[in-house]
């Protein structure tokens, strides 16, 4: 192999590996998001990795030609991308004609969208939350990272001539890249909202850094200058940096957590750069991961990944509502296996079959020389009827009407919000004076106006329960379930702050409650209902008790869905209850089991009686606690 550099393009071996570790990552935090929170973050890898290979191309196509070819780029990116997804869109909405009609709702846009790559602008509004695990989700929620690339290769090539024709020094490009990187970055700070991240997650300009990070590695860091054998030392630093960069991306798989506030505030900017690095590193031809990437496990994945990545959700959506009790580890495996069979099949008779067209022939001669353009041509016809007998119901037309709980839950989370601002503004202030931090205000019971009478009768309260509590400072956090029980919590303890999200994880608490610490707003109380979306992992709870110290009391309320986690949650915490003196475990479930008419049509979030049952009966377990306060 020849030292020199080469003005051909090369085969950048290692990049089927990442692809690989990317896509794992994102399956594994689909199916075990406690095992791997920051999985999440294949899709920057794939964004990165996408930067910076289109960059590149283009760049040595303008050096060899003087001109970069738009229309034929464009021609290349079909072929490679788009049949492969409109087969997956109109096999899914076959699949929900005929067999999930309750997602047919708005299938219409889901499908304009995604065919015109805007999908990722109309998730910001429409859209579920990427983090929300309950009730299986949609098919197509993944598919927002596929439309910022889509609109990136629309401009990028044009983008890319204009400033190669005006001879700018490319280096100064690629830090101009960095620059507009760190403003869309800056963005996704100031567009983040944690009672809805949609807008700050799926924004194009507010995950676009991803992508910018990658063009401006190319412009300095160009695949056809790098020498194939390098001097001992400049190897080992080269390797050395290798390895430090993949055991940061390592640790960002494993501990990045995509509803941390400190994520949007400026991590996932740091960590797509260390994603940069290890692409930069995996690059070079004589770097030690190059090759350690490149091997056939690695290959196989990262050449199908594109399948794999279409195919994951859909499978998983689908498989949750077929089998009743779908959350063993051996059916998270079969899930698995029908992906990569899916994904197989779509490389070999969608991928394949299109990249490979020859040109030289009309497209209707080879439907009669080749075998599997006669078989993706019948399925794409049978899935095409479905498609249309899918769009053609009326439901597809428009939103499905939200149903009284969730108004609700939409309503409850302006509430809380405004809510939450006067009590920390409060809070701050308290914080000035430690005495009046330490010691709430004490209210005699017999001095009870006629509203806290009113708001006594409708908890189910006696005066010295109500009196106890009324002023108790409260930190509330938790899943949904929260966020429609938290308004009644504020408005029975005015000094509570909620924090709640649809979807959240239990792997989430220790987070929130260690950066209200850290601020010193976290209260004397905390009242935590968490559990109805996955696992209670027990290194999590130790840390909220950690956190929560000797001092604090926690109120942890038990959760009632039929979900098989939610009952090994309950008998975790059961077993927890005897182990810490300041832990109160609420027994939610068992109140409601015999009131199910306090929960909504889903059986799991409490209608607006239940919610006041659910309020009601924390007040009554932090009064027992409190009961000699106003004595």
């Amino acid at each position: 192999m020849s030292q020199g550099v080469t003005s051909k393009p090369r085969y950048i071996t290692g990049f089927d590996g990442l692809r690989a570790i990317a896509v794992i990552g994102v399956i594994i935090f689909h199916l075990w998001p406690k095992a791997l929170p920051g999985g999440w973050m294949g899709v920057p890898l794939f964004f990165v990795l996408s930067g910076y290979l289109i960059t590149d191309l283009l760049i040595q196509e303008y050096d060899r030609n003087g001109r970069i070819d738009v229309l034929g780029f464009y021609k290349r990116r079909i072929k490679r991308l788009y049949p492969a997804l409109v087969i997956m869109l109109f096999g899914t909405a076959t699949y929900i004609a005929l067999f999930a009609r309750d997602l047919l709702y708005n299938l219409r846009a889901i499908i304009g969208s995604n065919m015109l790559y805007v999908y990722n602008i109309w998730a910001t509004k429409n859209g579920d939350s990427y983090f929300d695990s309950w009730g299986g989700s949609s098919p197509f929620t993944h598919l927002w990272s596929l439309s910022i690339e889509g609109q990136f290769y629309l401009i990028w090539p044009i983008i890319v001539m204009i400033l190669l024709g005006l001879r700018i020094r490319r280096l100064s490009i690629g830090f101009s890249m960095i620059g507009l990187a760190a403003i869309s970055a800056i963005l996704l700070a100031i567009m983040y909202d944690p009672m809805n991240i949609n807008r700050a997650y799926y924004g194009s300009d507010t995950r676009i850094f991803a992508v910018l990070f990658g063009a401006a590695l190319a412009f300095g860091w160009p695949s056809r200058r790098m020498k194939y054998i390098l001097s001992p030392r400049v190897k080992r630093n080269l390797n050395t940096l290798g390895g430090i960069a993949l055991a940061l991306t390592i640790i960002t798989f494993f501990g990045l957590n995509g509803e941390w506030r400190m994520t949007y505030m400026g991590l996932m900017f740091v960590a797509t750069a260390i994603i940069t690095s290890l692409i930069a590193i995996t690059a070079h031809p004589a770097s030690f991961l190059s090759h350690a990437l490149d091997n056939k496990v690695f290959n196989y994945l990262g050449k199908r990944s594109y399948s794999i990545y279409l195919y994951q959700l859909p499978v998983f959506v689908f498989f949750d509502r077929l089998v009743k009790h779908h959350d063993a580890f051996w059916m998270d495996i079969i899930k698995i296996i029908i992906v990569l069979i899916l994904a197989e099949l779509s490389y070999r008779y969608v991928e394949n079959v299109f990249r490979h067209m020859k040109k030289s022939k009309p497209w209707y001669t080879a439907f009669v020389s080749q075998r599997s353009i006669q078989i993706t041509a019948l399925v794409a016809v049978l899935l095409t009827l479905g498609t249309g007998y899918a769009v053609s119901a009326k439901e597809t037309a428009h939103a499905k009407p939200k149903n009284t709980l969730e108004k609700r839950l939409d309503t409850n989370k302006d509430r809380i919000s405004q809510a939450n601002k006067k009590v920390e503004e409060q809070a701050k202030k308290a914080k000035q004076n430690d005495s009046k931090k330490a010691e709430s205000h004490k209210i005699d019971p017999n001095s009870l106006s006629q509203a806290d009478r009113d708001l006594m009768s409708k908890y189910g309260l006696t005066a010295e329960q109500f009196a106890s509590l009324r002023d108790q400072r409260v930190t509330a956090v938790g899943d949904s379930v929260m966020v429609d029980v938290a308004p009644d919590l504020q408005e029975l303890m005015p000094n509570t702050v909620a924090n709640a999200t649809v979807g959240r994880q239990a792997y989430s608490i220790p987070d929130i409650l260690d950066s209200y610490n850290s601020q010193g707003l976290l209260s004397p109380n905390i009242i935590i209902s968490i559990g109805t979306n996955g696992e209670i992992g027990e290194n999590d709870f130790k840390k909220v008790m950690d956190i929560a110290g000797k001092d604090r009391q926690v109120f942890w309320i038990n959760g009632f869905a039929d979900r098989d986690w939610v009952g090994k949650n309950n008998d975790f915490l059961s077993k927890q209850d005897s182990q810490y003196k300041n832990l109160h475990v609420i027994d939610w479930a068992a109140l409601v089991k015999n009131h199910q008419d306090w929960l909504g049509d889903d059986k799991v979030h409490p209608n607006e009686n239940g919610s006041v049952q659910y309020a009601g009966l924390i007040a009554k377990s932090m009064a027992d606690v409190y009961k000699d306060t106003n004595k």
